[in-house]
């Protein structure tokens, strides 16, 4: 009990020494009122503080981590990638860990076979080819071994950004 009590109030400390209060006030305030009272009910209050400080922190920590959250999530588009190299055959990206992009234009028309370098059995074909509806950036991901789409059908110009989701490391190749 008792050290369970000593880790609730370390733990305490800890959490108003890192929100920049150090609670030294606090704790004169509780010396005072710890001398007038009896053994018993300084263990209760004691127990009532560390849970009360138990429950903010988790909601701080809860709260840390919606925020982070919303800044991770995905954004519908695909980013901007005006420097991203042209498709051509003999191209390859670098490999990609999980959550990292790489985006290739497609100026020519004609038709694209893509594979996976450490992966070779991952193929889609890009075909592109004036008046597709896919123009301007598209995104794709990579997931489970696969590219999202076996085959994509692209306007000349067009920009795909391919996002790793995958913890194993990936590339895009063009044969």
């Amino acid at each position: 009990m008792n050290k369970k009590l000593g880790l609730l109030l370390a733990g305490g400390a800890l959490i108003l020494s890192a929100c920049g209060n150090d609670g030294n006030q606090a704790s004169e305030e509780q010396n005072d009122v710890a001398e007038e009272m009896p053994v018993a009910e300084q263990e209760e209050n004691t127990e009532e503080a560390a849970s009360e400080e138990e429950t903010d922190a988790v909601e701080e920590t809860e709260e840390a981590e919606e925020e982070k959250a919303e800044e991770e999530a995905p954004e519908e588009e695909a980013p901007a990638a005006t420097d991203a190299p042209e498709a051509m055959s003999g191209e390859a990206s670098e490999l990609l860990s999980e959550g990292d992009s790489t985006s290739f234009v497609f100026n020519q028309t004609g038709e694209f076979s893509i594979f996976c370098e450490p992966h070779p059995v991952m193929k889609m074909t890009v075909i592109v080819e004036e008046g597709a509806e896919n123009s301007g950036e598209v995104a794709l991901d990579i997931a489970d071994y696969e590219f999202s789409k076996e085959t994509i059908t692209v306007a000349p110009g067009t920009t795909i950004t391919w996002t790793n989701q995958d913890l194993a490391q990936h590339n895009v190749a063009f044969e």
